[in-house]
């Protein structure tokens, strides 16, 4: 068995995916090495992203399903917003995962699924390659952790340590013909839970993504048993009757600011390993296959350069940063402000939000804080919105 490549990743979302495609596309010998027996499964996130964006980075539109309307939800008030063309869509996770690891292994990368990463492998304190329980070791002069929250190797390394804060979420894949299939909704405060927000995602043949996600350490709730609560009271609030549960999902966020550096000698960190994440509403996906597809092609550069060192890697963490740094400082601020907020301030903010155009909810949502549609439509509203408002949006941007 071949045990020496280009480059070894260990995770297989997104990230580690988008990766291993840009890298094997530049001609690397790729391995990714992932520890569930199948890529996309099971299911970590709800999949709430942006079609023009998706779109942009060559996601196919079959794996989207469109939402043209989008309901904000507190206890004392409710925001609605409708679109001609949807801005929005629910992914099909699974697909789209594998979709991207057809991607990769028609670029020639090697993937191993049911393969989980123990420790990487170190030579006077660098990194050489990985060790995977029951296939052995395998080596490398570049790493890559894409193993999502847990970090493996970034721990390891001492990169980082253990997320001070993150979000934890459950959610049911329910049967629900009531709730119209172009209608997400967000629930806020009480009608959810303290210290986070629930979530109703259609996705296609009247089943629907019914969520609770909590910030750790902010809230205390157990979001398995809110969820349950959820699911029971869905029908008389929302009209939004679960019918059968078809799936049960959980899963871990970052809700940190991005780790200072992502880069090291022989390794790099995408994704949720690196908290490179929108924290405003959790959002993940179009990051990790952007990102992942820079840090592939920053590994693409390093063996063209004949180059792993810590001064030539930092060119991730400086294209990411120009990329996305501000968006994601801050996403961080705001989530960790909201996660405060009572059902007094919820009602407040939600019906501040109902005064907004439609236009403008997309780029808000988005972290695309300097957009001109929500600039000129902040200032129209100054009067009514007031200052706070005002002075934050010119602040973002």
């Amino acid at each position: 068995m071949k045990t020496h490549y280009d480059v070894l990743i260990a995770g297989g979302g997104p990230a580690g995916l988008s990766a291993a495609y840009t890298a094997a596309s530049a001609g690397l010998q790729v391995a990714l090495f992932e520890r569930s027996k199948e890529i996309g499964y099971p299911i970590h996130t709800s999949g709430g992203s942006w079609i023009h964006e998706l779109r942009a980075l060559g996601v196919p539109d079959r794996y989207m399903h469109p939402i043209r309307t989008g309901r904000f939800i507190a206890p004392a008030a409710e925001a609605e917003f409708s679109y001609e063309e949807p801005p929005s869509c629910i992914l099909d996770v699974r697909g789209l995962y594998q979709y991207l690891a057809v991607l990769a292994a028609q670029a020639g990368a090697a993937i191993f699924p049911g393969c989980q990463v123990e420790a990487a492998l170190c030579t006077n304190g660098r990194p050489q390659g990985l060790r995977v329980r029951a296939r052995g070791d395998f080596f490398a002069p570049l790493l890559i952790d894409a193993s999502g929250i847990a970090g493996v190797i970034a721990k390891q390394l001492g990169l980082r340590g253990e997320f001070a804060r993150y979000g934890v979420g459950a959610e049911a894949d329910v049967v629900a013909p009531q709730w119209p299939q172009d209608t997400i909704a967000f629930l806020f405060g009480s009608v959810a839970v303290p210290a986070g927000y629930g979530w109703i995602f259609p996705h296609g043949e009247n089943r629907v993504r019914v969520g609770i996600g909590v910030i750790r350490p902010d809230g205390s709730c157990e979001p398995r048993s809110a969820l349950m609560n959820l699911l029971t009271t869905a029908h008389a609030r929302f009209n939004c009757e679960a019918r059968g549960i078809i799936e049960l999902h959980s899963g871990s966020i970052p809700s940190v600011a991005p780790m200072a550096r992502a880069s090291s000698h022989g390794v790099l960190v995408v994704g949720d390993a690196a908290a490179l994440i929108s924290t405003l509403l959790g959002e993940g996906i179009r990051f990790a296959i952007a990102l992942g597809r820079w840090a592939g092609e920053v590994a693409a550069q390093a063996h063209h350069a004949g180059r792993f060192d810590a001064d030539f890697l930092v060119r991730y963490d400086k294209g990411w940063r120009t990329r996305y740094g501000r968006m994601f400082s801050w996403a961080q601020k705001i989530n960790r402000r909201i996660a405060t907020y009572d059902d007094r301030q919820w009602n407040e903010k939600i019906k501040m939000l109902s005064e907004l155009p439609a236009r403008a909810i997309p780029p808000l949502l988005q972290g695309e804080w300097a957009n001109r549609a929500l600039l000129n439509a902040v200032w129209r509203r100054r009067k009514t919105l007031g200052h706070t408002l005002l002075k934050s949006v010119a602040s973002w941007s």
